[in-house]
């Protein structure tokens, strides 16, 4: 089984997306990665975000949904997760800026999880994501075909 987890922090701010550029790219992640960002900067990822908010002038709107998809203990392994990884977060990279990286639940437990951040931003239009059930399920999809698991969506709206 695999879980994924959508949070949404509805009014939060650039500070909310700073932070998490700065989690994605810290120590814990065993993999990082992304598409129209630099993945390996947390600096240079959260400027490249904010030039395409302002882009196309979408300054007082959330800056990201964060999607954690989690493995049950049928997956404990490091390498599945990596190789799995940025195919799973390639759902969205065509048109969002997206990081990604893995962790490990803890050293007690051999669970791992992706963090994928997504940039609410399209790249191509400047719409914004919605992340409502419909769009989810289709990720879903996606991550079920990659890992030939079946999935779960839980949604967790954060209001700030």
């Amino acid at each position: 089984m695999v879980v994924i987890k959508v949070i949404r922090h509805s009014g939060s701010g650039v500070d909310y997306l700073q932070n998490m550029c700065n989690y994605v790219t810290d120590s814990r992640a065993i993999a990082r990665g992304g598409f129209g960002v630099n993945a390996y900067d947390a600096e240079s990822a959260f400027s490249q975000m904010l030039a395409v908010r302002e882009h196309y002038n979408q300054l007082s709107t959330n800056p990201l949904v964060h999607i954690i998809v989690s493995f049950d203990g049928s997956c404990d392994d490091e390498a599945f997760a990596i190789q799995t990884a940025p195919l799973i977060a390639s759902f969205f990279a065509a048109e969002y800026q997206v990081m990604w990286c893995v962790h490990r639940a803890d050293a007690y437990d051999a669970h791992y999880h992706i963090h994928i951040l997504l940039h609410t931003v399209n790249l191509l239009n400047g719409k914004l994501f919605h992340s409502g059930p419909y769009e989810i399920n289709g990720f879903g999809y996606h991550v079920k075909s990659i890992t030939n698991r079946p999935f779960q969506i839980y949604f967790d709206c954060i209001k700030d």
